[in-house]
C-alpha cells in the first residue's frame, strides 16, 4: 500500500514522459478492423514484416516484440518476409515464454514461478538480435512491483525481454559483471496510470509514413492491448498502482510494463528498498516515540503532534521516493500514529470518567454504583435483581431474563417481585425477612419460570444502603442449580445400585450355598420317589431352584460388570412364563393376550436376559394403565428388507424373531420418547422408578446385537417391539445322562471341602450312593492336612472357593505342588 500511495500521490511524471525514448505499438482492436484481420486468429506475419520494414526506414533504435512466434506460421511465404525482416533491421528482440514452475537462483534472492523457456521458431530467433523472456515477478494482487532482469544463478541465463534489448543498445547500466543481480533487486517506477508511455495503434504506424517517423532513434514496443472488463478477466495485463477514480484504466497491458522497466533502465531512475535493519529501526523507533509520547499528551495537542508527524512522515516517504527509495511510511502513518492517537483518547477519557465520577452527588452514588456492577455483570451466567424494599424489581440482567423468561420491561409494568417466582412463598418470605434484619441471607429455593417449569436456584441475598445507612433496595443473585440437583440424585441412585450390586456379589456365593442343598435335596428325593404326583412336585422345586441359581448367576455378573453367557433358545417359552406371572399379579382390570405361533425361529440368547427386558416391559405396561386396559405379547418371524430397516434406528437388514409388548395406556409425547432410553430417565414419581429399567432393557438387547422400534401416542399406548437376530447355529448336542448315570466308582476316594455342612452331607451321600469312598473338609486346612495323610489314595478334589483360613484356590495351589496331576473340580460361584 505503502509503494502504490506513493505513485498516485505523485502523480504523473510527465517530464520523465516528455522526449520519451521507449514507444509502444498496440495491436489493439481498431487495428484489427482498420486491417480487416480476424482477432481470433495469430497476426499475420507478412504484416510484421512491413511494419519492421516501415520502423527500420524511420530509424528506430531497435524494435522489441512483445509476442511469441513460438512455431512456423501457416504461410511460408510470410514467414520468409519476416525472417528477412528481421535480418535487414538487425536491432529486434523477440519474446521467449517460461513454462510457470517454481525457481530459487539462491539462498539470497526469493523464489519466482518459472521455468523452461520454451523455444521459439529457429529461423526467426537466428534472424533476431536478441531473445528475452516475456515473464515478470507478478504480485499477489496482480500487480509487477519486482525488476526482472533474469537468472544469473540459474543453468539457463536468459534475460528478461527489457533487459535483453537494453543489452543489446548497451545500455551503461548493462555493462557490469554483476549488472543483471544488482537489477533483480530493484523495484520498479511507474510514471502514470495505463497508456501513459507514447503510443500509437499499429494500423497507424503501419499505414501513414509520418506515424512511423514519430518513431525515429527509439525504443519501440510492439504488443497487445487486450480489453478487460472484470478483475479476474485479465490476459497479459497488471493492475497499476495508479488506481484512483481519477484513471479510468485500471489495468495496464503486459507490454506498457516492459516499457515502463526500459524507461526505468535509460533514465536510471528505478526504485531502492532501504535496508531491512534500518528499516525496521525506523518503525521501532517511530512506534516508541508515538506510542510512548502521545499518551501524555492531551487530546487536543495530540491531535496536533499526529497530524504534524503523519504530515512529516509523508513528506520524507515523498521526498526519499523521488531519490528513487521508498518505505512502508503508512506503517507509521495509518497504523502507529493512529494507533497511539487512539490510546491518548482512551487514557484522557477514562480519566475524565474517573473525575466526573468522583464529583458526583453523593445521593447517586449508591445507585451508580449498583447500576455498574450490573453493567459489568450482564453476561455473567447467574440471574441477578435488584428489588425495591417495597417489593417489586428494579432491575434484572440478561441471565434473569433467560432464566424466568420475563423482560425487565415487563416485569416493570406489572410491578412484579420475587414473589412471582415462588413455589414456596412462606420460604421466599423469610429470605427477605431475614435479608432485611441480618444485611444478607443464603439458601436454596424452589422457583418456576414463566412457563410453569420448577427451577431450583441456590440464591443470595443482599441489603443495599444508602449514603447515610438507610436500607435502599436488595440485591438477589440466583443460580441455577437444576442440573446440578438431578446430577446429584442420578449420582445419589447410582451409588446405592453400586451399593446393591457389592451386596449382591457378597450374597451370591451365600445364596449358592444356600440354594445347592434343595437342589441336591431335590434331585436325591426325586430318584427316590414312588409316585409321579411327588415326583412332579420334587421335580418343580429342582427346575424353579435352578432358575434362581440362574438369576443370583446373573446378579453376580450385573455386579461384576459382565454379561451372561449367550445360547440358542427358543423365546416362545419365556414369554409364556412371564405371561402367566403377569396373570397372577397384575390387577384385574389388565386384560391379556399372547400370539405365539409353533414354527418361531431360534435366536442367540440370555433366557435370564430376555425374562428381566419381557418383564421390565411388562411391569412398565402395567404402571401405563392405572385405570385398566389390554396388555399384548406377539412373537413372529421377520424378514426385514433394506428399505424397512431404514425406518428403525440402528437397525440392519435381515432375519429376525421380533417379540412386541403392546399397551393400551397413556401413551408418551414425542419429548418423552426422545429420552426415554437415557439412564436415570423417569417420568414416574420420586420414589416410584429409578429411570434405569428401559436403560438396562436396551443394553440387553444390543448386547443380543438386535434393536428396538418405539410406537406410541399420547393417550392411545404403547409399543415395544424388539428385534432378536435368527440364530442360523446347530443346537448342541445333549449329553447322555441316562448312560452317565450308569458309571459308578468302584471306591476312590475323593477328597471334598466345602464350608457349608449341608453341601457336604448330600454330596457325601451321593458320592457314596455311586460307589466312592468320601473324605470331607470344612476349609482348605483341613483338606491339605487329609491329602497328607492319604495322598497316594485321594483320586480327585473337590472344593468351593470362599472358605474360612484357607480358600479353595489357596488350597488347590498347595495340592497342586505336591501332586501336579491330581484331578481338581471347583464348584461354586465363579471365581
Amino acid at each position: 500500500a505503502s509503494y502504490d500511495s506513493l505513485h498516485s500521490i505523485t502523480g504523473v511524471r510527465s517530464e520523465a514522459l516528455q522526449n520519451s525514448p521507449v514507444a509502444i505499438i498496440y495491436l489493439d482492436l481498431n487495428s484489427f478492423a482498420e486491417l480487416k484481420q480476424n482477432p481470433t486468429l495469430s497476426w499475420p506475419r507478412e504484416l510484421h514484416a512491413k511494419l519492421l520494414q516501415k520502423l527500420s526506414a524511420a530509424g528506430a533504435r531497435a524494435v522489441v516484440f512483445d509476442i511469441v512466434f513460438s512455431q512456423a506460421g501457416p504461410n511460408a511465404a510470410a514467414d520468409a518476409a519476416f525472417t528477412e525482416a528481421l535480418r535487414a533491421n538487425g536491432h529486434v528482440i523477440l519474446a521467449a515464454e517460461y513454462a510457470n514452475t517454481t525457481i530459487a537462483p539462491s539462498r539470497e534472492q526469493s523464489s519466482f514461478r518459472m521455468g523452461t523457456v520454451q523455444s521459439i521458431y529457429p529461423r526467426f530467433a537466428s534472424a533476431a538480435a536478441g531473445v528475452g523472456i516475456a515473464s515478470q515477478k507478478i504480485e499477489e494482487d496482480n500487480l509487477v512491483r519486482h525488476y526482472l532482469a533474469g537468472f544469473p544463478h540459474a543453468n539457463d541465463s536468459t534475460p528478461s525481454l527489457t533487459w535483453a534489448a537494453a543489452s543489446h543498445v548497451r545500455l551503461p547500466v548493462t555493462q557490469a559483471a554483476a549488472a543483471m543481480q544488482m537489477a533483480n533487486q530493484h523495484w520498479v517506477r511507474y510514471y502514470g496510470p495505463p497508456l501513459s508511455i507514447p503510443h500509437d495503434s499499429y494500423s497507424r504506424a503501419l499505414t501513414e509514413t509520418a506515424a512511423a517517423k514519430s518513431f525515429k532513434g527509439k525504443i519501440v514496443f510492439v504488443g497487445a492491448r487486450p480489453s478487460v472488463d472484470l478483475f479476474n478477466a485479465h490476459k497479459d495485463q497488471f493492475r497499476s498502482p495508479f488506481h484512483s477514480e481519477d484513471y479510468k484504466e485500471f489495468f495496464m497491458p503486459g507490454v506498457e510494463v516492459h516499457a515502463t522497466e526500459m524507461l526505468n533502465l535509460i533514465r536510471g531512475d528505478w526504485l531502492a528498498r532501504l535496508a531491512p535493519g534500518f528499516e525496521a529501526a525506523i518503525l521501532i523507533f517511530a512506534g516508541l516515540l508515538f506510542g510512548s509520547g502521545l499518551v501524555w499528551l492531551r487530546p487536543i495537542p495530540a491531535t496536533v503532534v499526529s497530524c504534524a508527524g503523519s504530515g512529516l512522515c509523508l513528506a520524507a516517504g515523498l521526498a526519499s521516493f523521488a531519490h528513487g527509495v521508498w518505505f512502508p511510511w503508512l506503517i507509521i502513518s495509518g497504523a502507529q500514529i493512529p494507533t497511539a492517537l487512539g490510546g491518548a483518547f482512551l487514557y484522557y477519557s477514562i480519566e475524565w470518567f474517573r473525575a466526573r465520577r468522583r464529583f458526583e452527588a453523593a445521593r447517586r452514588i449508591a445507585e451508580e454504583k449498583i447500576r455498574e456492577q450490573a453493567a459489568l455483570i450482564d453476561k455473567a451466567n447467574d440471574a441477578i435483581l435488584v428489588e425495591s424494599l417495597t417489593g417489586w424489581i428494579e432491575y434484572a440482567n440478561p441471565s434473569a431474563e433467560r432464566l424466568y423468561g420475563w423482560t425487565l420491561a415487563q416485569l416493570l409494568v406489572a410491578k412484579a417481585g420475587t414473589k412471582s417466582f415462588a413455589l414456596e412463598p412462606i420460604a421466599a418470605e423469610q429470605a427477605r425477612q431475614t435479608s432485611l434484619e441480618s444485611n444478607e441471607w443464603s439458601g436454596e429455593l424452589r422457583q418456576q419460570n414463566r412457563a410453569g417449569k420448577e427451577i431450583i436456584v441456590a440464591s443470595r441475598w443482599t441489603l443495599i444502603r444508602d449514603q447515610s445507612g438507610q436500607p435502599q433496595a436488595l440485591l438477589v443473585i440466583n443460580t441455577d442449580i437444576t442440573e446440578k440437583k438431578i446430577l446429584e440424585a442420578q449420582f445419589l441412585r447410582t451409588q446405592r445400585l453400586n451399593t446393591i450390586g457389592m451386596l449382591a456379589g457378597g450374597m451370591a456365593h451365600d445364596l449358592n450355598n444356600a440354594l445347592a442343598p434343595i437342589l441336591m435335596g431335590a434331585q436325591l428325593l426325586r430318584r427316590k420317589a414312588a409316585d409321579d404326583e411327588s415326583r412332579q412336585m420334587l421335580l418343580l422345586i429342582e427346575t424353579n431352584t435352578y432358575r434362581s441359581a440362574d438369576m443370583v448367576r446373573q446378579v453376580l455378573l450385573l455386579a461384576r460388570g459382565k454379561d451372561g453367557d449367550l445360547e440358542q433358545i427358543q423365546v416362545g417359552p419365556i414369554v409364556k412364563e412371564v405371561e402367566k406371572i403377569a396373570r397372577e399379579t397384575f390387577p384385574k382390570t389388565i386384560k391379556m393376550e399372547s400370539f405365539l405361533p409353533g414354527d418361531l425361529w431360534p435366536v442367540h440368547g440370555n433366557p435370564t436376559q430376555l425374562y428381566q427386558v419381557l418383564l421390565n416391559l411388562s411391569v412398565n405396561a402395567r404402571d401405563a394403565m392405572p385405570e385398566g386396559g389390554k396388555l399384548t405379547f406377539i412373537l413372529d418371524n421377520v424378514d426385514l428388507s433394506t428399505e424397512e430397516a431404514g425406518k428403525i434406528q440402528d437397525a440392519k437388514p435381515g432375519h429376525y424373531v421380533s417379540l412386541l409388548v403392546s399397551d393400551t395406556g397413556t401413551g408418551m409425547t414425542p419429548e418423552v420418547q426422545a429420552k426415554i432410553f437415557e439412564p436415570f430417565f423417569t417420568t414416574k414419581a420420586e420414589g416410584q422408578g429409578t429411570g434405569i429399567g428401559l436403560a438396562t432393557v436396551m443394553r440387553i438387547v444390543k448386547a443380543h446385537s438386535g434393536f428396538i422400534r418405539l410406537e406410541s401416542e399420547p393417550g392411545r399406548g404403547t409399543s415395544f417391539e424388539v428385534f432378536l437376530p435368527r440364530s442360523t447355529a446347530l443346537p448342541k448336542a445333549t449329553a447322555a445322562l441316562d448312560s452317565l448315570a450308569q458309571l459308578r466308582g468302584k471306591g476312590e476316594i475323593i477328597l471334598l471341602a466345602d464350608a457349608e455342612e449341608a453341601i457336604r452331607n448330600i454330596m457325601s451321600t451321593e458320592l457314596k450312593a455311586a460307589g466312592y469312598e468320601v473324605i470331607t473338609a470344612a476349609n482348605g486346612a483341613e483338606a491339605v492336612q487329609y491329602f497328607r495323610e492319604n495322598a497316594r489314595r485321594v483320586r480327585l478334589f473337590i472344593t468351593d472357593n470362599p472358605m474360612p483360613f484357607v480358600g479353595g484356590l489357596s488350597a488347590i495351589r498347595i495340592l497342586r505342588e505336591q501332586n501336579a496331576t491330581l484331578p481338581i473340580i471347583l464348584t461354586g460361584a465363579e471365581p
